[in-house]
């Protein structure tokens, strides 16, 4: 595949380029400053040798959102594959709503660059049909996610995660055993997990519903879910959010009075 990175900043563009050179079956075409200058070079002769484009959203002028937007309306055989690359996470979902292969958070891990190429190679191999159409895995909830486990990324099945926990914009997904970091945002996920298996209780918070043991009161109209029968593991339940999972978990009068 061949790349083209745009970021305003050089310093970003090298560093990403000294990643890629790591990656096999990626050579840098080129790098952009702006989002008019990834313009210039997508359609000067060079063009058609673009396969992916590594993209910044915050820069002076046209913003990388609104690029992305512009080389989403083009028809899919003349369209680049488009990866993010930012330092914030609140675009994640207007990124897949562009049909973006990814959305990378800085600074970028060499594993989980090497992740999203895996995801670029795929859709170049399996192309989506039509201009409006995604990759059917976006169509359905997460089954797995990546985690970092110690510098080394590696695979876990939902149903193993029992809640997400956001802190200092730093998403941890936790198992009965562990505590792992993600590269997601707590709305990318309560987007894209299935609604039936995992609820939104708190603003830091996503709950695996069939993980919770009891609800205890917790004080001025607040519960805590209890994930396990010795009740050291639990997560909050906002006052807000109570009505809305007594319609998922029906709870009896002695509860909700405590």
């Amino acid at each position: 595949m061949k790349a083209l990175i745009v970021d305003d900043e050089k310093p970003a563009r090298e560093e990403l380029q000294w990643l890629l050179e790591q990656c096999e079956d990626v050579e840098v075409a080129g790098q952009a400053a702006s989002a008019e200058g990834a313009r210039d070079f997508l359609e000067g002769g060079d063009a058609g040798e673009v396969d992916l484009v590594f993209l910044d959203i915050n820069m002076p002028g046209v913003d990388g959102m609104r690029l992305a937007e512009l080389l989403h309306e083009k028809p899919v055989d003349e369209r680049p594959m488009v990866i993010f690359v930012t330092a914030y996470d609140d675009h994640a979902v207007d990124a897949f709503e562009v049909d973006a292969v990814d959305y990378l958070l800085k600074p970028v891990r060499l594993e989980r660059l090497q992740k999203a190429l895996e995801r670029a190679r795929g859709r170049l191999n399996d192309p989506p049909e039509s201009a409006g159409a995604a990759p059917a895995a976006q169509n359905r909830p997460l089954e797995r996610i990546s985690v970092e486990d110690r510098g080394v990324y590696r695979v876990v099945p939902i149903d193993d995660i029992l809640f997400f926990e956001a802190e200092d914009g730093i998403v941890v997904a936790a198992t009965r055993e562990d505590r792992f970091i993600t590269d997601f945002s707590l709305k990318f996920l309560e987007d894209n997990l299935s609604a039936d298996k995992f609820f939104r209780c708190h603003r830091s918070y996503i709950v695996r519903l069939d993980a919770i043991e009891s609800i205890a009161p917790w004080g001025a109209g607040t519960y805590r879910l209890v994930l396990s029968r010795d009740e050291d593991l639990g997560v909050p339940l906002s006052r807000s959010r109570a009505s809305e999972l007594k319609s998922l978990i029906p709870w009896s009068a002695r509860v909700v009075d405590g």
